[in-house]
Formats: structure tokens, C-alpha cells, sequence
């Protein structure tokens, strides 16, 4: 039996790393016990926050903390060495998405993941109780045979200059990043495209400068000949998202899909008759919240194989659908330069 709280290192302070330090200091199960960051100061002043040391040399802090876990919110380039380096010293993972910026790198990563047997999750908190209820309806036939999908999400970041990404730290933009999450929405529900052709926008001076796209429209292709839509952008005047499924003998949409779970509503309409709204206790219950359910995993030895099959699991990504995401990413790029590119 496991004696005392589990040990997590805050690893990186690149994205929400305040809020997953604190969240994880607020479980009885664990603690953030040092905080390391590729930028001292930056590093520094998180640790203040967390009331724990700065340890600068990341293989330093895996090999004399005694660590239980990282938790790895780096830049999106730095993810494949740390997560590698944790894996071969058994340190189990949490990623905030993506995996990384490569296909190649990714499935490098999910070797090393099967090999070790740690506990692996990526953080991805969009899948929602709308979305989980919206895949039970298309395995109970509802909406017939579906058709087409549509995935939209839009905020003002850009606009308000809360994005500053460089290509070179994040792999790209807005398909790197908040785009993930309609990757996750459709991939959830329908699985891997086998082709998608996408197209790119860049808006503000600072996207044309630092060459990362701030809009993005994607259409993927399914087997089934299926047509699912991506659209994303920051340069939105107001917050706005949705996702709508339609089918041979209806239509469902949620709204605001990835938003606040309490305010999350989805309608759907069969064969002409009136539409039923579902929210609040109509809904499944609300997933568990991302970082919790990876503490959950170290303490309770939850497999991953349950990542993406128990329901309370989807705030996050397995190691096999995260690689496959990168895929889809990877093969977005390719599409905005090449035309429409097909995956393996």
C-alpha cells in the first residue's frame, strides 16, 4: 500500500500551469513537490506561487525527487524528450495537448509508453456530457446513416494578443492548439479520417510574422463517405462554438459545445418531429475533471486502456488516440501547403 501523497513535479510553464499545480495540490492523494521550467524566472515565480523549490535541470528532478509523476506543460517542441526521459525512469505522464509535432516523434513516444507500462494522459477537457450523449445516440441508430458533421469553435485570443506562438516552440497555430479540441470532439465520435484537405488564414500581423495561422476550415473524409468540417478561429469579436451531426433521419447539435458543462445544451430532431432539448440532469454525468482523473490513475493503478472507454475518462486522451491526433494535425499542414493528403 502506498504510504503518504503522491509526488508530482510541475514540468514546464508554458501553458495553464497554475491551475494544474493548484488543482493538484488541492487532492488529498498528491502534491507538486518542485516545479522545473526551461526559463528560469518564469520557472521561479510559478514555484513562489506553489510554495516548493525550482529545480533548473530536468534530468536532476527525475533522478533525486522521488517522483511519482510530471506533469508536463512545456512548450509543444520539448514534450517528446521529457516525455521519454520519464517513462525510462517509471514516472508516470500528464501532457497538456499535443502530444507533440510530429507523427514520427509520436509514435517514438507511444513505444516507449507500451514499453514502460506508466500511467499516460493527455489533457484535452472537450469532450463534455452533450458529446458523450450525442455518441449514444448515433450507436442507437437514431440520426440513421450520418452524412455530415460540423466542428466550430472561435474565441477573440488573437484579438486581445493572448497568442505569441512561434512555430519553431509550437509545431503551428490555432490547428496546434484550441483546434485540438474539434480533433478530439470528431475523432471521439467518428474515429480517424482517411483524408482531409484544410485550409489556412493568417489575420494579424504578428500570425503573418511568426507564420502561424490564426483561422482554420478542414474537411475530412471518412470511409464511410462521411463529410466532417473543422472551423476555428481567434480572431472571433465574441466566444462562439457549436457541434452539429446530421443524418439520414435527423439532425443533433450541441451548444456551447466545450463550454461550461452546466451550460451545455443538445437538441436533436428525428424524421420532422419536434426537437428535444436535453441539459443539466438529462445529460450523462460530466466527465472528470483532466488532471484529476490522471491522480486517480497512479492511485487507484487505473489501466490505460480505461482512457477513452470510461466515460468519466474524457476530459482527456489515451496515448494511442493522442498519437493519432498528431497524425491529423501533421497531415493538416501538409494539406495547407500540398492539397488534400490522405493518412496511413
Amino acid at each position: 500500500m502506498r504510504m503518504g501523497k503522491l509526488s508530482i513535479a510541475l514540468c514546464g510553464c508554458f501553458g495553464h500551469v497554475e491551475k494544474f499545480g493548484d488543482l493538484i495540490n488541492s487532492y488529498p492523494e498528491s502534491e507538486i513537490v518542485a516545479v522545473w521550467d526551461n526559463v528560469p524566472g518564469r520557472g521561479e515565480e510559478v514555484a513562489r506561487h506553489l510554495n516548493c523549490p525550482f529545480e533548473g535541470d530536468y534530468a536532476r528532478l527525475l533522478r533525486n525527487y522521488r517522483l511519482d509523476g510530471v506533469a508536463i506543460v512545456a512548450e509543444n517542441s520539448l514534450h517528446k524528450d521529457m516525455i521519454i526521459q520519464a517513462a525510462r525512469q517509471h514516472i508516470h505522464i500528464f501532457v497538456e495537448k499535443p502530444l507533440c509535432v510530429s507523427a514520427e516523434d509520436a509514435r517514438e513516444i507511444q513505444a516507449v509508453i507500451h514499453e514502460t507500462g506508466v500511467h499516460f494522459y493527455m489533457t484535452d477537457p472537450f469532450v463534455r456530457s452533450g458529446t458523450i450523449r450525442l455518441k449514444e445516440l448515433l450507436a442507437e441508430g437514431l440520426l440513421g446513416e450520418v452524412t455530415t458533421a460540423t466542428f466550430h469553435l472561435a474565441t477573440d485570443a488573437a484579438l486581445n494578443g493572448h497568442v505569441n506562438y512561434r512555430k519553431d516552440q509550437t509545431g503551428g497555430g490555432i490547428m496546434a492548439d484550441i483546434g485540438g479540441h474539434m480533433i478530439h470532439q470528431a475523432h471521439y465520435l467518428f474515429g480517424k479520417p482517411k483524408c482531409l484537405s484544410a485550409t489556412l488564414g493568417y489575420v494579424t500581423e504578428q500570425s503573418q510574422a511568426n507564420g502561424v495561422e490564426e483561422t482554420a476550415l478542414v474537411s475530412m473524409e471518412y470511409p464511410d463517405h462521411k463529410l466532417v468540417s473543422l472551423e476555428c478561429s481567434w480572431v472571433s469579436g465574441t466566444s462562439n462554438s457549436y457541434e452539429l451531426v446530421c443524418g439520414t433521419r435527423g439532425w443533433a447539435r450541441i451548444t456551447p459545445a466545450g463550454g461550461a458543462p452546466s451550460a451545455e445544451k443538445l437538441v436533436y430532431q428525428l424524421n420532422g418531429e419536434p426537437a428535444v432539448t436535453l441539459e443539466g440532469d438529462a445529460l450523462p454525468p460530466s466527465p472528470t475533471r483532466h488532471v484529476r482523473y490522471w491522480v486517480e490513475m497512479m492511485d487507484r493503478d487505473i489501466p490505460n486502456d480505461r482512457v477513452g472507454v470510461d466515460p468519466l475518462s474524457n476530459s482527456g486522451v489515451s496515448i494511442d488516440n493522442a498519437v493519432e491526433y498528431v497524425e491529423i494535425i501533421e497531415a493538416i499542414y501538409r494539406s495547407a501547403g500540398q492539397g488534400r493528403a490522405f493518412l496511413d
